[in-house]
């Protein structure tokens, strides 16, 4: 089989999952006979150039990626530059998707680097998803219903059309073993963003400012669990029922950008934030080799914080919280004044 027919074949697997799925796709866009879908599939037989074309016109797929293995270009898609974000639902079903994929697949590992709670932490709470959605709506997204209203923690009406799907999400996302590297500022962001919106006079209810400084402490002392008992929990769940590790680094030296790497012998990725939430994606196999050797020096510098790792682990959450204190302060201060 040509190298280019294996490439292709796997990332139409990662678009469509099963293989029963992916025969009967390009049976459709291809007008071919199942038969004749295997044969290529397989490699007994070739694609034409108009065949090419229509599947990477239809599951954006690059000539380049396919044929050139060894090449100083790196291509990326960005999922959100041709789909406009217009309900907090738009955002959410990609993401479905691909834990729908992803899940299944044998001895998938994550290994996240960050300089912000991962937003799948936020998910966790009904009251941090909202903000931060908010927060996007009216910065990143641009989203005209948001333009002009005022934030209310009461009136978060489309949770109710997406909380399947992040419970779905969450599901599948707590079932794949990760490990993660943070720093101290992880939460400098939301808190400024609390405080700025506050300040703006972008609160109905500025108390709502405290109640979500609350729900911050509530969620840095649920990772402060995860990390204690090194497995990955939702809140409220008791770890001795749960097998999916947690493995967690104070990376004190390497401020970076936040960097997802997915692997597995089948799925192989990265994401990189762009305008967080958006991001890019990739899965050039020299830059995953090279993610996967700068994650594996990053973690020989950074100090262990989960599991037995109890000093270390109490210094470094104790000054997260102190933070949030402090901010909680700055937020009383402001309020006083209006």
């Amino acid at each position: 089989m040509e190298n280019y027919h294996y490439k292709l074949a796997e990332k139409l697997k990662l678009y469509l999952g099963n293989h029963k799925d992916t025969v009967s796709k390009l049976s459709q866009i291809l007008h071919l006979s199942h038969s004749s879908v295997y044969k290529k599939l397989s490699g007994d037989s070739g694609y034409s150039i108009d065949e090419l074309a229509i599947i990477m016109k239809e599951f954006d797929i690059s000539f380049d990626e396919l044929v050139f293995e060894k090449r100083k270009k790196i291509g990326f898609q960005f999922p959100f530059k041709s789909r406009k974000i217009n309900t907090f639902h738009d955002y959410i079903i990609p993401l479905k998707m691909f834990m729908a994929v992803a899940a299944p697949i044998p001895d998938l590992k994550i290994q996240y680097a960050t300089n912000e709670l991962p937003f799948f932490f936020y998910f966790l709470d009904k009251d941090l998803t909202y903000f931060k959605f908010f927060i996007y709506a009216v910065t990143v997204w641009d989203m005209d219903n948001y333009k002009d209203i005022k934030f209310d923690l009461n009136d978060f009406s489309e949770w109710y059309i997406i909380k399947d799907d992040i419970d779905f999400i969450m599901d599948k996302y707590y079932s794949i073993p990760n490990v993660e590297l943070w720093n101290e500022g992880v939460l400098t962001n939301t808190l400024n963003q609390i405080k700025y919106f506050l300040s703006a006079g972008a609160f109905k209810d500025p108390n709502d400012a405290l109640m979500l400084c609350d729900k911050l402490t509530m969620m840095i002392n649920h990772v402060y669990k995860m990390a204690k008992t090194g497995k990955k929990i939702k809140l409220h769940q008791n770890p001795d029922h749960i097998d999916t590790k947690f493995e967690m680094y104070h990376n004190e030296i390497s401020h970076t950008n936040n960097i997802l790497l997915i692997e597995s012998d089948t799925l192989k990725q990265i994401y990189f934030a762009y305008d967080n939430p958006n991001y890019i994606v990739t899965d050039n196999d020299e830059l995953i080799d090279y993610t996967r050797d700068w994650f594996r020096k990053i973690r020989k510098s950074a100090l262990p914080i989960s599991l037995h790792a109890e000093k270390s682990r109490r210094a470094f959450f104790n000054i997260i919280r102190k933070q949030i204190e402090v901010t909680r302060g700055e937020i009383e201060h402001i309020i006083s004044k209006f």
